[in-house]
């Protein structure tokens, strides 16, 4: 009898949209994810986390930074 290793299919998705387009980034760790989705946000990018199931988790709203006056 043999041991089938787990899959590694992802867990997380990330759908990251500049308004116009958008791209997909896949994660096996939550936390991960969750780092990655900040700093698009940080980047100006408007993020949606999805499970691998297709259920919405999370949205990341886009945030610029503002230059110092």
């Amino acid at each position: 009898m043999s041991i089938r290793p787990r899959s590694t299919s992802p867990t997380i998705l990330l759908r990251i949209s500049d308004g116009t387009s958008h791209m997909h980034r896949s994660f096996n760790d939550f936390h991960q994810s969750v780092r990655s989705a900040e700093a698009y946000a940080e980047a100006g990018f408007m993020v949606a986390m999805i499970s691998a199931t297709g259920r919405f988790l999370m949205h990341f709203e886009p945030r610029r930074h503002r230059a110092a006056v």
